[in-house]
């Protein structure tokens, strides 16, 4: 007889592709992944929030060698790099597979769920309900579909060693409830990726009275203050300020609104918030053709500082065509300051105006002779003939841009939806065994599948009283308490 040499067994191997693409799937499926993809998350957030507070710099000043990170980490603003939308991108696509990972699995046990139980499920059950009947195997099994069936109830049956199986769901789609859920999470990394990269936050954002300014950022809008008006209370301090402004979108005209600090305008995905206040002088300057260099509002008090008057609200303005710079000083009448000291003695209705050479013909650190111009009263300044209209006001507000929240907003409504499916229309699952007994008649159990579920406990107790008094009392409800079972009658049960 030949010999015949035994062969091992085939691998089933995978070709490259396969591999590759299932450690990825793998990688995203992964806990350990997922945990420390929300640490890192976690990390991102807490710094870029610092960044707006003065830790950073507490930490630079308790350990003086760390200060060029912590330049560093003022200068990195998180919330808009590539690894914060990077991370959210990972996150957004480790949600999807595990959703797409776990749904035909739920499905499965939704459209094909396992029919058959065991005597030992009904009997282990912390609440369970039997019946002993003279009736056949087959009359009890029907008797007990046509209860369930008749509260609603999906009934499955199957046969199986001389026993009927019976299983009996409800809300079987509300499972379904966890993927608009999930799907709301992946909107809403979606809507942090979009935000971070296409958003903007403009804190400094100052619009003069009867003078309009562009957002900018590829936005087309502009916006021009009306009216600016405060009232203040006995002490002094700001009461109220409203900023009157009118929103346009190129030349056409999109929104008018009075913002206040706690009353923002929302265009779209942009929102103007009214931040703070402080004066303005609408100044005309013209050169000695005649030419029109500047006629507009200037803010005063914002970031300039005039040397030798630190105190003084000023501002400054670059004259490109005839190449210099003028600073304008206005009086200081905060009575904290000791205006009195101040140098120029400026009186309501008068400016100081300093001009600078900008083609480096003059010291730039040094500042040339002041001249007092009175409003209303043209004077001519080293060439330029400048003219101190009126007195005014800015209103400086923070203006926000964030093209994710209508994402935001799909993401917040599926999510609501699928906690109210998951919430309120709970699957309910029932199983129970129909036998004959041996000297005539059969019983029946039923227990529901709500281990340290006390909301399906309770609905099970309501399917019980319901079959009980339709039965017109044949059922006894059973309690599992520290491995004894008590036995009542379920209209005890309803009763207590």
């Amino acid at each position: 007889m030949a010999e015949i040499a035994a062969q091992p067994p085939v691998a089933n191997r995978r070709g490259p592709v396969e591999a590759v693409v299932d450690r990825i799937w793998r990688f995203f499926c992964s806990v350990r992944a997922a945990i420390w993809e929300v640490s890192i998350l976690a990390v991102l957030v807490l710094i870029g929030t610092l960044r707006g507070s003065e830790v950073p710099q507490w930490i630079a000043n308790a350990i003086p060698a760390t200060q060029g990170i912590v330049d560093r980490w003022y200068a990195w603003n998180v919330f808009k790099s590539l690894p914060f939308a990077a991370i959210l991108g990972v996150l957004a696509i480790a949600i999807t597979i595990c959703t797409l990972n776990r749904a035909p699995g739920l499905w499965q046990s939704i459209a094909h769920p396992t029919i058959r139980t065991t005597h030992g499920f009904i009997r282990n059950a912390e609440v369970s309900l039997a019946t002993t009947s003279a009736k056949s195997r087959d009359e009890l099994a029907a008797d007990v579909q046509s209860a369930l069936s008749s509260r609603r109830y999906r009934v499955i049956t199957e046969e199986h060693n001389g026993e009927t199986h019976i299983y009996a769901d409800r809300y079987r789609f509300g499972k379904l409830g966890t993927f608009p859920f999930h799907l709301a999470l992946i909107m809403v990394l979606i809507g942090g990726i979009v935000g971070s990269r296409y958003g903007f936050r403009d804190n400094q954002f100052v619009v003069a009275e009867k003078t309009s300014e562009a957002i900018g950022h590829g936005t087309g809008l502009s916006v021009y203050l009306d009216e600016f008006q405060d009232s203040y209370d006995e002490t002094g301090q700001a009461r109220e300020y409203r900023s009157d402004l009118v929103l346009y979108k190129g030349d056409h005209e999109v929104k008018r609104q009075s913002i206040t600090v706690n009353n923002p305008m929302t265009y779209g995905s942009t929102v103007i918030y009214q931040s703070s206040f402080g004066p303005a002088v609408v100044l005309k300057v013209t050169d000695a053709a005649g030419n029109t260099l500047y006629d507009s509002a200037l803010p005063v008090g914002l970031d300039f500082i005039a040397p030798g008057n630190p105190d003084a609200p000023a501002g400054v303005i670059d004259l490109v065509p005839v190449q210099k710079r003028l600073f304008v000083i206005t009086p200081d009448s905060n009575p904290f300051n000791a205006p009195e000291l101040d140098k120029l003695k400026l009186r309501s209705g008068q400016i100081s105006v300093v001009v600078q050479d900008l083609r480096g013909q003059s010291d730039p650190n040094v500042m040339p002779p002041n001249s007092v111009i009175t409003q209303g009263q043209p004077t001519s300044v080293d060439g330029l003939n400048i003219t101190f209209v009126r007195e005014s006001q800015w209103s400086l507000m923070q203006v926000a841009n964030n093209p994710g929240i209508p994402i935001f907003w799909a993401a917040a409504l599926l999510m609501i939806g699928g906690l109210a499916i998951v919430f309120y229309f709970p699957h309910r699952r029932v199983r129970a065994i129909v036998s004959s007994r041996t000297s005539g008649g059969s019983v029946a159990a039923m227990a529901p599948m709500a281990k340290r579920d006390w909301s399906a406990r309770r609905s099970f107790e309501q399917l019980a009283t319901g079959i009980n008094s339709q039965s017109g009392g044949a059922w006894q409800l059973r309690e599992r308490a520290e491995g004894l079972q008590s036995v009542r009658a379920a209209s005890d049960s309803a009763a207590s």
